[in-house]
C-alpha cells in the first residue's frame, strides 16, 4: 500500500477494487442517470455524479455503470440502476454538496473580491499541488472533506446458554446504544495524547474544517448487519491565515488536499463496555468494535 505523501503516518492510502471513475465516461455530460437505492429513486447528471468522492462512486457502482450485457449506449426511459446503498446517506451528501456549490462566486465582482482576500494569506485551494493558475480560478472552487466510518461490532454473550432469539435482541439493543455515541472523534479520544497518530489526525481534521465536538451528519445501521455507517462532511477552510492560527494549522489544512480523489483508510479495534443495554440487566455488555475510517477530499468547481 502506498502512502499519501506526508500523511502516511496518519492514514494509509488504499486502492479500492472495481472499475475506475472514468467508467462513467460513456454517459454524456448532459445525460441524467436514474438510480434506485433500496426503493428510493435519484436522478442525477453525470457532472453531479463526478463531483462525489471516488470511494462513494465505487460503492454506488462496484461493477461499473454499465455492467456486462448492459447496453452502453444509454438508458431506456424509466430504466434505473439498482444500487444497494443507504439513500439517506446519499441525500445528505447531495444536499451538502449542492449547498456549497451555491456559495461559489460566479460573477466578476465576487471573483475580484475573493482575489483581493487572497492577498492576506488565505490558504489557496490547489488540489493539484502546483503553484500555477490565477487566484480568480481558485476562488471558484470549494473543497469538501468527506469522512466515513464503518463500524462493525461483535457482541459478547453476557450469560451462558443464551438463546439465538434473545441474542439477536441483545445485538439490536447494542446497535441502538452505539448509534447514540455519535461524536465524530469519540472513538479516537481514548488515545489522543499529544504526539500520537490519533492526535495528529484530529489536529489535521479540525484545522481543515471540523470542530472537536462535531457529530456525524448521518449515522445509521445497515439492514440485517451488525454494522453502523456514519458520514460527516465539512467545507475545507479557505480563510485560515497564518497570523490567526499559525503556520502549522495552515500546513495541516493543506495536507488534506493530498487526499483529493485518493481515498485513504485507517482501521483499528477496541473493546468497549456498554451500560444500560436493553435485555442486559445489572451488568455491562462487552462489545468488540472494528472501526474503518475512509477519508477523501472533493473539490467543486473543477473542470
Amino acid at each position: 500500500m502506498a502512502a499519501a505523501g506526508g500523511a502516511s503516518s496518519i492514514i494509509t492510502q488504499v486502492q479500492q477494487g472495481g472499475p475506475p471513475v472514468n467508467s462513467l465516461g460513456d454517459v454524456g455530460a448532459d445525460e441524467t442517470i436514474v438510480m434506485d437505492l433500496r426503493g428510493t429513486r435519484f436522478t442525477l447528471s453525470r457532472d453531479e455524479l463526478l463531483t462525489l468522492p471516488e470511494f462513494v462512486l465505487l460503492s454506488l457502482f462496484p461493477n461499473g455503470l454499465f455492467p456486462e450485457g448492459h447496453n452502453g449506449g444509454g438508458f431506456a426511459d424509466g430504466d434505473a440502476v439498482q444500487v444497494d446503498y443507504d439513500p439517506a446517506s446519499l441525500q445528505y451528501m447531495l444536499d451538502f454538496f449542492r449547498t456549497v456549490a451555491q456559495t461559489i462566486p460566479t460573477d466578476g465582482s465576487s471573483v475580484a473580491s475573493a482575489s483581493q482576500d487572497g492577498d492576506s494569506g488565505v490558504v489557496p485551494l490547489d488540489p493539484g499541488g502546483g503553484v500555477g493558475g490565477a487566484r480568480d480560478d481558485t476562488s471558484k472552487r470549494a473543497g469538501i472533506i468527506v469522512l466515513r466510518e464503518d463500524l462493525d461490532f461483535y457482541t459478547i454473550p453476557h450469560k451462558q446458554d443464551i438463546g439465538r432469539a434473545e441474542m439477536l435482541d441483545v445485538k439490536r439493543a447494542a446497535a441502538r446504544a452505539l448509534l447514540k455515541q455519535d461524536g465524530i472523534f469519540s472513538g479516537l479520544k481514548r488515545s489522543d495524547e499529544p504526539g500520537t497518530t490519533e492526535a495528529h489526525l484530529i489536529e489535521m481534521l479540525t484545522a481543515g474544517g471540523f470542530n472537536h465536538d462535531d457529530r456525524w451528519g448521518h449515522r445509521a445501521g445497515e439492514p440485517n448487519k451488525a454494522v453502523i455507517c456514519s458520514l460527516a462532511l465539512a467545507r475545507l477552510r479557505s480563510d485560515i491565515r497564518g497570523s490567526e492560527m499559525g503556520s502549522n494549522a495552515v500546513g495541516m489544512a493543506q495536507k488534506l488536499l493530498l487526499f483529493w480523489r485518493k481515498p485513504a483508510r485507517r482501521c483499528w479495534w477496541e473493546g468497549v463496555e456498554l451500560d444500560n443495554v436493553d435485555g442486559v440487566e445489572g451488568k455491562k455488555l462487552k462489545v468488540w468494535i472494528r472501526r474503518v475510517w475512509t477519508l477523501e477530499m472533493s473539490v467543486i468547481g473543477l473542470r
